[in-house]
């Protein structure tokens, strides 16, 4: 699913080699800063600061939704910014605390932060020395971000604080690759991982690979061994009406701590998926519905999914119109 922009920013890894853009297009400079912030690139001048208290605009459910499930649309808003090189988002996690997400765009070394609503916070966005990441999720302890390359099907790990990469390691090196290595063509096909999450109780990582097959993939918390896999296939409920099995993929991951189940997002089906993996069920297909009318639009190329449960909320970042969606959770 990766498409080549019109505009990169550059950085080159060992340096401190960035771009800052003007009048839309790139001039490079040099300076003695490691990878930092992107908030002197949105031509020239900084976003003000966005309260917190304005970020979320519902209170914590005192009884938890329980499903099934029903999702309405409650914000849009086009995140789309070719003076940062947000051009097309693709991954999509909620930081510490709830109170922003983060995504990335795979055209782009950067990590981008924004409100809940998609204006991105560019003091709190930053660069990085990696390309094509697709997916994106926050460590349990919440001072790492984890992605996935989806080209070297790599799980990448990277430090908040200093904003530095500190590990990246395909699966090809993992301990008991050799259980899922016939899922994976020695020359890349572009069908490889694109989402990430975090289960909260065990710190255990999930990826999945977008299809022929889909495979769901578990990785223990250092994403050092391969724990378990599962294929995604109408054996376990992962059908859809209009899609047929060789076309419907999957495109994003969500934890769900709170239904200890997983939220997986296709981009062919534009619905969500609610799955229960120790039972190895789907639990519901949502369709992912922009209004309430009869024939209704769906979010095209969905390929990053965050779902704060605790809150009823549902975040998804399309890639093919650069838009964020916000979904009021009922059940």
């Amino acid at each position: 699913m990766r498409r080549r922009s019109l505009m990169t920013l550059a950085l080159s890894a060992g340096s401190a080699f960035g771009a800052t853009l003007v009048g839309g297009h790139a001039r490079a400079f040099f300076g003695d800063r490691q990878l930092g912030s992107l908030s002197q690139f949105r031509g020239g001048s900084r976003l003000k600061a966005i309260n917190p208290a304005n970020w979320t605009s519902t209170a914590t459910h005192s009884v938890p939704l329980m499903g099934p499930f029903r999702l309405e649309l409650i914000h849009r808003q086009r995140i789309g910014d070719p003076a940062l090189g947000l051009n097309e988002p693709s991954g999509l996690s909620l930081n510490a605390d709830g109170t922003a997400l983060y995504t990335v765009s795979d055209d782009t070394k950067a990590i981008f932060c924004m409100d809940l609503e998609g204006r991105v916070l560019t003091s709190e966005s930053f660069f990085v020395s990696v390309s094509d990441l697709e997916g994106l999720a926050l460590s349990v302890d919440g001072r790492r971000l984890l992605a996935v390359q989806e080209e070297t099907n790599s799980v990448i790990s990277i430090d908040l604080a200093s904003r530095r990469e500190l590990q990246r390691r395909p699966l090809a090196e993992m301990v008991n690759y050799a259980s899922v290595a016939m899922y994976f063509p020695a020359q890349p096909d572009n069908k490889g991982l694109e989402g990430i999450t975090v289960n909260s109780t065990n710190q255990h990582v999930f990826v999945v690979k977008e299809c022929r097959p889909g495979l769901l993939i578990e990785l223990d918390a250092e994403c050092g061994t391969i724990l378990s896999s599962r294929l995604l296939s109408e054996a376990n409920g992962f059908s859809h009406p209009r899609v047929g099995p060789r076309r419907l993929d999957f495109s994003g991951l969500s934890y769900d701590g709170l239904h200890e189940s997983l939220w997986i997002a296709s981009d062919q089906g534009q619905c969500l998926f609610h799955y229960d993996w120790k039972r190895d069920r789907v639990l519901q297909r949502l369709d992912l519905r922009l209004d309430d009318g009869g024939k209704s639009k769906r979010v095209r190329k969905a390929e990053g999914i965050a779902v704060d449960s605790e809150r009823g909320r549902v975040y998804v970042v399309s890639d093919r119109d650069a838009e964020l969606y916000v979904f009021q959770l009922h059940g």
